[in-house]
């Protein structure tokens, strides 16, 4: 008799089975919650008008897209000038104001906050080794809560700059925003590829043909915050101008000769959700990308740990470790597939990485001397014999 039967029993086995085997479908609950909440397929689109003045609110989860693709004039490397009206609800945040899409290229030039922050970002071809790359232009400072700030974009044979409430602010000149950037289809208050909606209140959007002067920007910001809209548009080759002035509906009228409209969706939604986006697409030496790594691989472990116990019980220790992981594997990945048919998450490989990982770590944590046993076996560590008992190193060695 060994001294582990010695031990008193505290529990009878079989209740404990079953406390554990509850403690599991508890955590297999948890985990579906967390990565599927909220399971919303429909989700209805927070965008709204204002009261009595023109100009849309954003809420939580909103978004408006263009009609048909905007052709823009000329050749398309052509000038081009962007002007957006702005007021963000909050500062706490990271999402996309606006952009510009093809199917051929999803997410073309995006107009995004970054907490207090302008990020403009711009998607180039035939970078080194012939691949895709981007380009950013990022300005501190430049949102305040509640407070609208009007954003003028120009670019020209002289680059790229950046007005803020028509002040010339940042000039960049190897930026290479054109007319090609700004052809396709327009999405406002969210990203085409992933779920990164805007939240507060857009007043006004012009999108032109040449490149704006100076003294043109300077009158259009007066002309934004006291009539509403920019006059000469014909002047400044306009191709759309949305000055949110309908107060009603669910459609924005360009106010140019351009057939190209806004709607407003039914039901919020991203026009090209990525099926597993590729760890490297997200991969990102920043606090953000390490911490829902950490999230991800911490949220699974219990599970890694409490499964195996349960497993254990009835199969050897390598059986238990394998069946584990196989089971946190699949339901990640079932997670993973889901996500992809809801707006609100991303379905991304990265979690899915590090599902499995968190899973096999709880599974390890629970067993460690299963991982003694394997590092010994293949001379890492020396193995120490102990008397032989079930949870000897011997024993999980032969079990393996």
């Amino acid at each position: 008799m060994t001294s582990e039967d010695n031990q008193p029993e505290f529990l009878p086995r079989r209740l404990a089975n079953k406390l554990l085997l509850v403690v599991c479908f508890l955590i297999l609950c948890g985990i579906l919650i967390a990565g599927l909440s909220p399971f919303t397929p429909h989700l209805k689109n927070q965008v709204r008008w204002l009261d009595q003045q023109n100009g849309l609110y954003f809420g939580e989860y909103a978004s408006i897209l263009s009609s048909a693709p905007l052709h823009m004039d000329g050749p398309p490397d052509g000038p081009c000038s962007v002007e957006l009206w702005v007021q963000p609800a909050v500062i706490d945040d990271d999402s996309t104001i606006l952009a510009f899409q093809t199917p051929e290229t999803p997410l073309q030039f995006s107009i995004r906050q970054n907490m207090d922050a302008l990020m403009l970002t711009r998607h180039v071809t035939g970078g080194p080794g012939g691949q895709a790359g981007k380009k950013l232009i990022y300005m501190n400072e430049v949102f305040r809560q509640n407070a609208p700030v009007l954003i003028t974009v120009t670019a020209g044979a002289q680059g790229t700059a950046v007005y803020l409430n028509g002040v010339l602010t940042r000039s960049e000149a190897n930026f290479g925003l054109s007319r090609q950037d700004l052809n396709g289809g327009i999405v406002v208050g969210n990203s085409p590829v992933v779920n990164d909606s805007w939240s507060g209140v857009m007043r006004g959007i012009g999108i032109y043909n040449r490149e704006l002067t100076s003294d043109e920007v300077r009158r259009d910001y007066e002309d934004w915050t006291h009539s509403g809209q920019p006059t000469g548009l014909a002047e400044k080759k306009a191709a759309a101008v949305y000055p949110f002035s309908e107060r009603s509906g669910k459609m924005i009228h360009n106010q140019t000769a351009s057939a190209v409209d806004l709607e407003i969706p039914d039901y919020y939604l991203v026009l090209y959700p990525p099926f597993l986006e590729p760890i490297w697409k997200q991969w990102g030496w920043n606090w953000p990308f390490w911490k829902d790594c950490l999230i991800n691989v911490a949220g699974f472990m219990p599970l890694g740990f409490c499964f195996c116990a349960y497993l254990s019980l009835s199969r050897p220790v390598s059986r238990a470790i394998l069946l584990t992981i196989l089971i946190g594997c699949m339901l990640s990945f079932i997670i993973e597939s889901t996500q992809f048919y809801l707006p609100t998450r991303d379905s991304e490989s990265a979690d899915f990485i590090n599902n499995t990982l968190g899973t096999v770590l709880g599974a390890l944590l629970y067993r460690p001397r299963f991982v003694q046993g394997l590092l010994a076996r293949f001379g890492i560590i020396p193995l120490e014999n102990s008397p032989a008992h079930p949870m000897s190193d011997d024993a999980l060695l032969e079990a393996s």
